[in-house]
């Protein structure tokens, strides 16, 4: 039996800007020789790797020149769908099977090449009749320290989870005591060697982690509802993170305390099994995927769509910082089709492709409005930028931007729902300057 959310499709439109980043078409895959549970890792600009396969037939696909161009890598790996990929670089890549054909498990694999996909050989194999790798993540924060988690090997069995502090080249292999049937597919998440969890299979949804290395683990319920959750996206702080569930409903789940409280958060109308979600690094911005790409900029408080032209219903997505102020990130459609952005994550506006030579705050549009604004800015020159919305009284009420930026013009909605009608204040400010201007939220 697969055990994976499935993924539900939504429309998008495209907004053309000559002048600043947006998602593009870059390549297209076969859908056929990916199968319906590929598994994207983009561990540079350059390089993408993803795996996939159908009918008992493993594939991998990597790029090394942005999308150009793809190479089957799969080489000697003959046996079994592959349900999980992570490439620390072009050469040194780690592929988890679905043990069993068809994904059914028992005996999954874990493969490694040093070598680009010239050569593979298993590395790892959870033995018993049941489960296959679910995921294979390495710290972002301690590079050096990865893990990889299966199903239990047999129905009564823990869960399987290999440990390595030196890139992969030895593992170490312990367990967590079984607390639900299955781990959702590409839902494993680890900070660090003490900070790490993934993802279950159950009703209702709930994440299984530890924050002390495994000695002691601990399932946080979601409050959403649904069957899975797919997703887990947790920032470098433990403390702020986002989840989804595989459920129809524009619902996600947000902590600000390390996944002991989870609030439920309305990102939006129409929003359906949401399937992928991925924090900016240094920013509290989120990129989400599912049969659209959504945007925040606020850990989760509001969400704006993103243009991704005639490109819909994605499978996976990962995300590369590849510097203080540009990030790239590739996404797999459905279709087969992968799309890529690279630049700077924040909201730029599409509409106004005029270098600025002034900071500038328009008025918000609409104006009373109830609940959702917009908020255009201008920056001239690169710098720390906040846009804030207070109260009549000077409270801060909400952040909405904190971040560096660069020369630029920035789109920000901002959802009130959550505020009693009234006037508000909102402010963009930088070490050169502070504007403010005033909205009327009516309800």
């Amino acid at each position: 039996m697969i055990k994976i959310a499935l993924w539900l499709i939504l429309p998008v439109l495209l907004v053309n800007s000559n002048l600043f980043a947006q998602w593009s078409t870059v390549a297209q895959l076969t859908p056929s020789e990916l199968g319906s549970y590929p598994s994207v890792s983009v561990p540079n600009c350059s390089t993408v790797v993803i795996a996939g396969g159908s009918n008992n037939v493993p594939k991998i696909f990597m790029t090394t020149n942005s999308g150009l161009n793809f190479t089957d890598i799969t080489g000697n790996i003959t046996t079994n769908e592959l349900y999980c990929i992570y490439a620390l670089n072009s050469d040194t890549i780690f592929a988890g099977d679905g043990g069993s054909p068809g994904g059914s498990g028992g005996n999954a694999r874990v493969y490694k090449t040093v070598n680009g996909g010239l050569n593979w050989s298993v590395m790892l194999s959870t033995g018993g009749n049941n489960g296959f790798i679910s995921g294979i993540k390495f710290s972002k924060t301690d590079p050096d320290f990865g893990i990889i988690a299966s199903d239990p090997a047999t129905t009564t069995d823990s869960f399987w989870i290999a440990k390595t502090r030196d890139r992969g080249k030895t593992w170490q292999l312990t367990e967590a005591p079984q607390t639900a049937p299955y781990i959702t597919q590409n839902s494993l998440f680890v900070v660090d060697s003490l900070f790490y969890g993934f993802g279950l299979i159950t009703t209702p949804p709930k994440i299984y982690m530890t924050t002390n290395g495994g000695v002691t683990w601990s399932v946080k319920t979601l409050g959403l509802t649904g069957t899975s959750v797919p997703s887990i996206a947790f920032q470098n702080d433990k403390l702020n993170a986002i989840a989804l569930s595989d459920a129809v409903a524009p619902n996600i789940a947000r902590t600000t305390n390390g996944g002991l409280n989870w609030e439920t958060i309305n990102n939006g109308a129409n929003l359906t099994y949401a399937g992928i979600v991925k924090w900016i690094p240094g920013t509290e911005i989120y990129f989400m995927a599912s049969g659209f790409m959504k945007r925040t900029s606020d850990n989760g408080s509001t969400w704006e769509s993103m243009e991704t032209g005639e490109v819909v219903n994605f499978r996976q997505m990962d995300i590369y910082r590849s510097s203080a102020n540009s990030i790239c990130a590739y996404a797999l459609a459905v279709n087969g089709k992968i799309i890529r952005f690279e630049g700077e994550p924040f909201g730029i506006d599409p509409e106004n492709t005029n270098v600025p030579v002034r900071y500038a705050l328009e008025q918000n549009y609409p104006n009373p409005f109830n609940p959702v604004t917009t908020i255009k800015y201008s920056v001239p020159s690169a710098g720390n930028i906040k846009l804030a919305v207070f109260d009549l009284n000077g409270r801060l009420i909400k952040e909405l931007v904190n971040s560096h930026h660069h020369t630029g013009n920035y789109i920000e909605s901002v959802d009130m729902s959550a505020y009693a009608s009234g006037i508000y204040i909102y402010e963009l400010s930088s070490e050169d300057v502070s504007i403010s201007k005033k909205m009327a939220l009516i309800k």
